[in-house]
């Protein structure tokens, strides 16, 4: 009695799990798919780290000048400006999101000239020693570090475009200053090189292609604030006496970055799926 109600559950089990495996390919037929293996893993987070390689050039303006001797007379300024440069910059970020992304970025921005032209009048005799004119010239050598953040607005046609901030630090050599006075004769030089270090800030714009997966190409515009720069000590050729630096104010760069991002990994799905 024991031993036929024993067979009797068994084959109400084995009856249950047929009905089962039955009805299970059934259902994701009725979902649109041939088998459960059809069924696609959830859409994937965004979520990745790369590496960042950018190339490009660098469109420096500078802002005020400033020196103690402007203070002792009539100065007009005529002519101020750094020439471009090309620069090379490295880093590494996150795509957080399909919008969102982070990165940390290293450049160096090359050898940059600076030259600019004034002339004067401090009521003494003109022409002679009442008045004249000062070249300045320089040659400025920099680095800057950014922390950066990115808004992707959408993707058309494997094209992205984007907008973007960054604050960091910059750190600009001032080399073989310069001032030469043609109607006196005069020259003086800055005793030293000298090395400023400023808050930096960035603002970005631009676009970026998919060329795969795992590789983008970028090109953007970034204007960037560098801060202020002043010579060491300057000294004339005749004269022990030390004057005072030389001064650029309000340093602003048009920039322009080709960019290419190399994902480490591709993007990590949302959520744990089964192996197949």
């Amino acid at each position: 009695m024991r031993i036929s109600r024993v067979c009797a559950l068994v084959g109400a089990a084995v009856s249950a799990a047929v009905l089962a495996v039955s009805f299970a390919p059934a259902q994701a037929a009725d979902l649109g798919y041939g088998s459960v293996k059809d069924i696609p893993p959830p859409a994937p987070s965004g979520r990745a780290w790369y590496l960042k390689g950018t190339i490009g050039m660098t469109n420096s303006e500078p802002g005020g000048l400033w020196t103690g001797e402007y203070a002792s007379g009539d100065f007009s300024i005529h002519h101020k400006d750094i020439k471009s440069a090309p620069l090379y910059g490295i880093g590494i970020g996150v795509e957080h999101s399909r919008w969102l992304r982070f990165d940390i970025t290293g450049e160096y921005r090359g050898k940059q000239h600076f030259v600019a032209h004034d002339s004067y009048n401090n009521g003494g005799p003109c022409p002679g020693s009442g008045c004249g004119t000062n070249d300045h010239s320089a040659n400025l050598e920099s680095w800057l570090g950014l922390f950066n953040a990115y808004i992707d607005l959408g993707t058309w046609h494997g094209v992205t475009p984007y907008v973007g901030g960054g604050v960091g630090l910059t750190s600009i050599t001032t080399m073989g200053y310069k001032d030469i006075n043609v109607p006196t004769g005069g020259f003086a030089y800055a005793v030293n090189d000298k090395t400023t270090t400023n808050f930096a800030w960035a603002l970005y714009a631009g676009l970026s292609y998919d060329v795969t997966d795992r590789f983008t190409l970028d090109l953007g515009y970034r204007y960037t604030d560098l801060g202020s720069i002043k010579t060491s000590a300057v000294r004339t050729y005749d004269d022990p006496e030390l004057l005072s630096p030389f001064e650029v104010h309000d340093i602003v760069s048009h920039d322009l970055l080709f960019s290419g991002r190399f994902r480490l990994d591709r993007p990590a799905p949302s959520y744990p799926v089964a192996f197949k």
